[in-house]
């Protein structure tokens, strides 16, 4: 009989092998916990930056020409934390910065598109938004193999859906009219649209830099080439950006406004030929103020209801922030060589006088013709809705006006007429407002909306 062989301390190795399988196991499913908890988080990202990327969006019309304005980081900011993301202020940057900014949660807003540079077919397109979100996460169980926080990101894009606020009319047009002549040489230059809807006349020369040019109408010009449905060709006259196409008529988009209410008798109402250095306060006006040569007199904020007009003499100075002219009667009369700095409101006072800096009744027939010095601008809305009441440009030989407004809307019943020589700029920097772009709430208007391109 062989004797047995006892094999002494073997009996615990089943075990010693059975817990390095299980710690490995457990290292598995602690890394499945952790995969599966950061694609949750990762989905929720995206989502967040989808929703960012399209309120952005939706205020490209707000900005205007400032590319990421604060409304925008605004609306991206409230709608990631309205999507369970808290974006600090110090933690959100603009157009690729070269230094991030810093924090759990960081936002990027680009406006347009930069991240991916020229390998994105919207990369640099205003009308695009793109926002970037990164979010830093703390792993769980897989900490104790691997790294203990991992950074997420989602990237986000979206365009401003449709061609403008205003149904019938391309693009954020600011420039309405029943009726546009351009004189030889004149020259508007605008960064928003246009809405004629009368006729149109163009002489030799004249130049128009626009995002989009409508008329309702006929065309008559002379040596400014021929017109079609869509494009003008050949001759002398040079349209920018965009070349005026038939369309239709749209309703008027202030028609909405309400109107300021006649206030009691302004505190400086008896003074109908102000002193230089004079300083106006804000009320009714029942026989309107002239400014004669070589006076300079402040507007103090507030509406000023007129039932005469203002003459501004030659040499004369009108400046005012804040303020509306409201002329339920006369208007604004502008001498040669005068000067108007002249900006509106940013709230509603009366009625809704908001962004509103010249403003007619609808009962005054009363035209205006801008006569003015390069220093000279008007930012806010100008609305004349009678339509006998035409509106002249027709200032010195080349000078230019205007061009210190942020923002200017015309909108104008009867005819806007551009003098030979003259240079009238518009810009569309609507972020001083609340609201962003004024124009959307008239008749005729809808609402600004986006769709996700990425």
């Amino acid at each position: 009989m062989k004797e047995a062989i006892h094999r002494e301390g073997e009996s615990g190795q089943i075990l010693v092998l059975t817990a390095v399988v299980l710690a490995a196991l457990m290292g598995f499913v602690a890394l499945g916990v952790d995969v599966g908890v950061l694609l949750w988080d990762q989905r929720e990202l995206q989502t967040a930056a989808d929703a960012a990327a399209l309120a952005g969006a939706i205020e490209y019309a707000t900005c205007g020409s400032t590319a990421a304005c604060s409304a925008m980081q605004k609306a991206a900011q409230q709608a990631a934390t309205e999507n369970g993301f808290t974006v600090p202020a110090t933690s959100i940057g603009t157009q690729c910065p070269t230094t991030l900014p810093t924090g759990t949660v960081v936002m990027i807003v680009n406006n347009g598109p930069c991240k991916l540079g020229a390998g994105d077919p919207n990369s640099g397109k205003a009308t695009y938004v793109e926002v970037v979100l990164t979010e830093k996460q703390s792993t769980f169980l897989a900490a104790v193999l691997g790294p203990k926080t991992v950074t997420l990101l989602a990237r986000a894009e979206a365009e401003e859906n449709g061609t403008g606020l205003i149904t019938g009319s391309p693009g954020n047009a600011c420039f309405y009219m029943n009726g546009l002549t351009l004189n030889g040489s004149s020259n508007l230059n605008l960064q928003c649209g246009i809405q004629d809807d009368g006729s149109i006349g163009a002489d030799n020369d004249a130049s128009v830099a626009t995002s989009s040019f409508t008329y309702a109408g006929g065309v008559a010009f002379n040596n400014c080439g021929t017109s079609g449905q869509t494009v003008w060709t050949g001759g002398n006259c040079t349209f920018s950006n965009a070349a005026p196409q038939a369309g239709s008529s749209v309703s008027d988009p202030l028609s909405s406004l309400t109107a300021p209410t006649q206030p009691g008798n302004s505190s400086t109402a008896s003074d109908t030929t102000p002193s230089n250095g004079a300083t106006m306060q804000p009320g009714y006006y029942p026989n309107g103020f002239n400014l004669n040569s070589n006076t300079s007199v402040t507007l103090a904020p507030g509406v000023y209801y007129m039932n005469s007009s203002i003459v501004v003499d030659s040499g004369s100075t009108l400046t005012g922030t804040g303020v509306t002219l409201y002329f339920a009667s006369g208007t604004l009369q502008l001498n040669g060589a005068s000067t108007l700095e002249l900006s509106a409101p940013t709230t509603n006072t009366n009625g809704s006088n908001g962004g509103m800096v010249l403003w007619e009744s609808a009962g005054n027939s009363s035209g205006m013709t801008i006569d003015a010095t390069t220093a000279s601008y008007f930012q806010g809305a100008i609305y004349f809705p009678n339509s006998n009441a035409n509106l002249t440009l027709n200032s010195a030989s080349g000078v230019t006006i205007n061009g210190s407004a942020q923002y200017t809307i015309i909108d104008i019943g009867g005819s806007v007429i551009v003098d030979s020589n003259n240079v009238f700029k518009v810009g569309d920097n609507y972020s001083t407002l609340p609201s962003g772009f004024p124009i959307g709430s008239g008749s005729g208007a809808t609402s600004s909306t986006a769709v996700l391109a990425e």
